[in-house]
């Protein structure tokens, strides 16, 4: 793959997009972008400002203040504010909920979209997110959407939301009180909800994308099924082995 390719993989939170991204990362050199940590800088700031998300005039004077410094590469994303990297602090699952407030915000979409872009200008790396392939990196190389309840039968849903609820609590499992499955797997539903109907970049399927149900997928076989659509559209990269650290 040439140096300025672009990998998208979007879906739902708790599909597995974040450990998938980072092993294609580390397998094709590239940096790793995580869209969501831009998110939940920016909530775990108006929350700590006690902005008033309301306020278009005030939002719009805090996000243009708001000028965090990043560090990436293949096995990480890293956000700093004065010197000091939050990037542990943004994990915690308070942070995740506020989040999810500001992120149907347009103006805070379009700080997150440029901040993504400007990272993404020479290209060469691996993005995970909602509406990346959509919205923010249309013109990717290479998209993914990592499923793991929007697509699938009444009958498997609580089993995917099971699922997605265990690898979210292991995003958590620093925290000092992380919340329950049962809990997890309703914050995940109704965000779902919430990110899918939302007027600014609703989180949607890329025409182009391969949709990959993790439900009963490890991380590796998930990204030995990416690498497969990467050589298809790459030829060049057929002699890539995946790497699991």
């Amino acid at each position: 793959m040439g140096p300025r390719g672009i990998i998208t993989i979007d879906g739902p939170a708790g599909a597995g997009k974040s450990t998938v991204a980072r092993l294609l990362a580390a397998t094709l050199g590239y940096l790793y972008l995580d869209s969501g940590a831009l998110d939940r800088l920016v909530g775990w700031q108006a929350a700590e400002r006690n902005l008033d998300l309301g306020d278009t005039a005030a939002l719009s004077a805090f996000l243009e203040g708001l000028q965090p410094e990043v560090a990436a590469d293949a096995q990480g994303f890293h956000l700093f504010l004065d010197g000091q990297e939050v990037s542990q602090v943004l994990r915690e699952p308070s942070v995740s909920r506020e989040a999810s407030r500001v992120a149907v915000l347009p103006p805070v979409r379009d700080w997150v979209t440029a901040r993504l872009r400007h990272l993404a200008a020479n290209g060469g790396m691996v993005a995970d997110g909602r509406d990346l392939g959509t919205v923010v990196f249309p013109q990717a190389e290479v998209t993914f959407y990592l499923d793991a309840s929007l697509e699938i039968s009444a009958a498997n849903l609580d089993a995917s939301l099971e699922t997605r609820a265990a690898r979210r609590r292991q995003d958590w499992q620093n925290a000092d009180a992380p919340p329950s499955p049962e809990k997890v797997a309703m914050e995940l539903a109704d965000r779902d909800r919430r990110d899918a109907t939302r007027a600014a970049a609703p989180m949607r399927v890329p025409a182009d994308a391969l949709v990959i149900d993790t439900t009963n997928l490890n991380p590796q076989e998930v990204v030995r099924q990416c690498l497969e659509r990467i050589r298809e559209i790459f030829p060049e990269t057929a002699g890539l082995e995946m790497k699991t650290g």
